[in-house]
């Protein structure tokens, strides 16, 4: 049987595990170091108590003299190397021992914080694999000291293995964050292997990540987005502009982000703009060719809806208007002509005057109106003097008739209805200056006034020259009532009877 009397050594017991030991807790770290937290917990209660307490029941220190105390020669060699229990310790040095132990804890206790958050945020065996053991490595040489009560080790050791962690932190954001970056720079740029492999490597850190979710979906339409962005230009070169713009709609609803879609799209509009104003002004210009003004207007007028202010849509809007003005004028000319013709004069001056309204420099029509007027006018005095030629009796009347006969037969062209007016007027311009005889009685007590010769007196039976035409005949008597005739004159007429015949009441 092997010597078992030998000194037993202490044993170190890790709180930590190191390598690819799986963890056993819910932080990742063994139950030891739970219970190590726990520890920690219950010294800085202690030392809040020994504050409180401690100077009511430690006793003075007693003071040894170097004669007593014992040589280092007789201390047991257990006792050097391990601390002195803290009932062994003068109170001063076990406060202190239970602050360091305390400050291990704190230390501890952010060291378990950290690991928690590297492991919420982000996963570190993926990608930093090392470091993250070298922290760990850290945080078990810790645990070791603080076991074995070295607990200033114990702080120094936590402490670095904390700030291990942060760094590890950080790096790990900074590096999703580059990789996120780069892949969503490689999707704007429209390369899906470079995406992939960088959203890969963001994937690797924070797998869970919104926004790489996001970049992944969009990379995953990536190939979708470039064919129809391929056919979109493929559409624009062969000019079928609405067929581009829905394509161009068709990449918004995959990817609405992508760079370059917005000036796309604008610039396919603009396309489809000017494709549709160049088939409207096409359309008017061809229309006005064919003398369709309406549809020529219908056709510019829609080119200004795309283009408010075009210069060619405008130009071909005033040509319409000159053209159309020209066919207008030249309708109404005809019209006018083909009145005059017919010697429908008051109808060629309306037509004439149109022209006019139109421009009012045209000479032609100028002198159309002119002529028009002139011979409507002659034609409707000739009529007038027809219709009242009892009037001819009147020598002013006769005078004024004979000078507008003499105006008609200046005009020309002279019609037939025209010549027909000239010629009865004529007529009755000879019938009624060419006087006739008239035999006029009375009863020698009546004074006689006739009209257009003046007062003739009283006569019993009296002979006239008179030209044919209306007279009134007055007569007047003292003591009688007055009589008034009216007597057309005409050749071989019966005598006329003039006398007062009703004695007035006295």
């Amino acid at each position: 049987m092997p010597d078992d009397s030998g000194v037993i050594k202490p044993q170190a017991v890790p709180l930590s595990h190191t390598g690819g030991e799986q963890s056993t807790g819910p932080t990742g770290f063994g139950g030891r170091r739970w219970l190590l937290l726990l520890i920690v917990s219950g010294a800085v209660l202690a030392i809040a108590a020994l504050f409180t307490v401690a100077p009511t029941w430690i006793e003075p220190l007693e003071l040894v003299s170097p004669a007593t105390a014992p040589s280092a020669a007789t201390t047991p060699q257990s006792a050097v190397s391990r601390p002195a229990p803290d009932d062994q310790l003068p109170p001063f040095q076990a406060l202190r021992r239970e602050q360091a132990r305390a400050e291990a804890g704190g230390e501890l206790a952010r060291f378990v914080e950290l690991e928690l958050k590297l492991r919420e945020e982000l996963r570190a065996g993926a990608w930093a694999e090392a470091q993250y053991d070298a922290a760990r490595t850290l945080a078990q040489a810790g645990d070791e000291a603080f076991v074995a009560e070295r607990f200033d080790a114990a702080i120094d050791q936590y402490r670095q293995a904390g700030d291990a962690l942060v760094a590890l932190i950080d790096e790990g954001h900074a590096q999703f964050e580059d990789a996120l970056n780069k892949g969503i720079a490689a999707i704007d740029q429209r390369d899906p292997t470079a995406a992939e492999a960088w959203l890969g490597q963001a994937g690797a850190i924070k797998p869970d990540s919104p926004e790489l979710l996001s970049a992944r979906q969009r990379a995953g339409h990536l190939p979708e987005v470039i064919a129809k962005f391929r056919a979109a230009r493929n559409h624009e070169l062969a000019g079928r502009w609405e067929q581009a713009l829905g394509a161009y709609q068709a990449i918004r609803v995959l990817d609405a982000n992508i760079p370059g879609l917005g000036e796309a799209i604008a610039a396919a509009r603009r396309g489809h703009s000017q494709q549709a104003l160049r088939e409207r002004l096409s359309d008017g210009f061809k229309a006005l060719e064919q003398g369709n003004f309406e549809q020529a207007e219908n056709g510019f007028q829609q080119a200004l809806r795309i283009d408010p202010g075009n210069a060619s849509a405008e130009g071909g809007l005033q040509q319409i208007a000159n053209q159309s003005e020209l066919v207008r004028i030249a309708e109404l000319k005809a019209q006018a002509e083909q009145h005059a013709a017919a010697e429908r004069w008051p109808e060629a001056a309306q037509a004439h005057r149109r022209i006019l309204d139109l421009d009012p420099n045209i000479q032609f029509a100028r002198l159309g109106l002119t002529q028009a007027e002139a011979h409507s006018h002659a034609l409707s005095t000739l009529k007038r003097i027809a219709d009242g030629a009892k009037r001819l009796s009147s020598g002013a009347l006769y005078k004024e008739a004979q000078d507008l006969l003499a105006d008609a037969k200046t005009l020309t062209p002279r019609g037939p209805v025209l010549a027909a007016a000239i010629e009865e007027t004529e007529a009755l311009l000879r019938r009624h200056g060419t006087p006739v005889p008239v035999l006029l009685r009375s009863d020698n007590a009546t004074e006689v006034l006739l009209s257009n010769v003046g007062p003739l007196g009283r006569f019993s039976e009296k002979r006239l020259e008179l030209r044919p035409g209306a007279y009134t005949l007055v007569g007047r008597r003292d003591g009688w009532r007055d009589v008034r005739t009216e007597i057309n004159v005409q050749p071989s007429m019966a005598p006329i009877e003039i006398r007062c015949q009703e004695l007035l009441q006295r």
